[in-house]
């Protein structure tokens, strides 16, 4: 990840990002419902249930992302983040519809699904936890959760995908994983690009903002996905 791009020194937040992602790693090579996805034990129950919470916390990315750099504007900090953040606002615009996308692809009416299936407890925590964040001291902490979320798409998401088709038995499954296939592909790079700009804050308590809200998101997915799993086997 762009070894060479970031002076990163020994306790700095870029390391602490990528100490928090490789334990976000290899705990959803553990959770039962990834292992299902992947050996093909998954029902389609359980795949909508995963995109139903993925497109709750995926619809308040752009809106927390403008939040984020009108913050950081009234704070008359970072402007060139800010700025950032507007551009990405409008790069993730939309991408709540890939998961819509994916669930007519499953014969499913999307607005009907969501409607019925409303966020659970960790997906309703982490939005809480993003809006406080990105509306607070230190908007910057969104990069926390950026950095955490894309660089779980270009570690597994594609993986999981191609495992989905291979091995699932669900209809049109191979038509169902648009979602996971783009954020492979559209997240290789930012990674390295979301290091350069972390290696140039050098504000301590932003740093502790960003490490926090990291170690929140890598919390809230893993708990989504054992909350998942969980309501999925009671519902059998």
């Amino acid at each position: 990840m762009a070894e060479a791009a970031v002076a990163n020194r020994k306790g700095g937040v870029v390391e602490d990002l990528r100490n928090h992602l490789s334990l976000l790693v290899s705990g959803i090579d553990q959770e039962p419902t990834i292992t299902a996805f992947k050996n093909g034990s998954a029902d389609k129950n359980l795949y909508v249930a995963f995109l139903v919470q993925t497109r709750h916390y995926v619809a308040l990315t752009a809106p927390r992302l403008e939040a984020a750099g009108r913050r950081l504007k009234e704070l008359g900090e970072h402007p060139e983040l800010a700025d950032l953040f507007f551009q990405k606002a409008e790069e993730e615009s939309g991408h709540d519809i890939l998961v819509d996308d994916d669930l007519c692809s499953l014969g499913l009416d999307p607005e009907k699904t969501l409607a019925e299936n409303p966020p659970g407890e960790w997906i309703t925590a982490y939005n809480s936890w993003i809006t406080a964040a990105t509306n607070g001291r230190h908007p910057a902490a969104f990069l926390g959760s950026a950095y955490i979320l894309e660089g779980l798409a270009v570690e597994r998401a594609g993986k999981v995908a191609r495992a989905l088709v291979a091995s699932s038995s669900i209809p049109k499954i191979a038509d169902a994983v648009t979602f996971l296939d783009l954020h492979a592909e559209a997240d290789i790079g930012h990674v390295d690009d979301l290091e350069r700009i972390l290696a140039e804050l050098d504000d301590a308590a932003e740093h502790d903002a960003i490490v926090m809200t990291a170690a929140a998101t890598r919390g809230a997915y893993l708990g989504m996905l054992d909350e998942v799993g969980r309501r999925q086997a009671k519902a059998h």
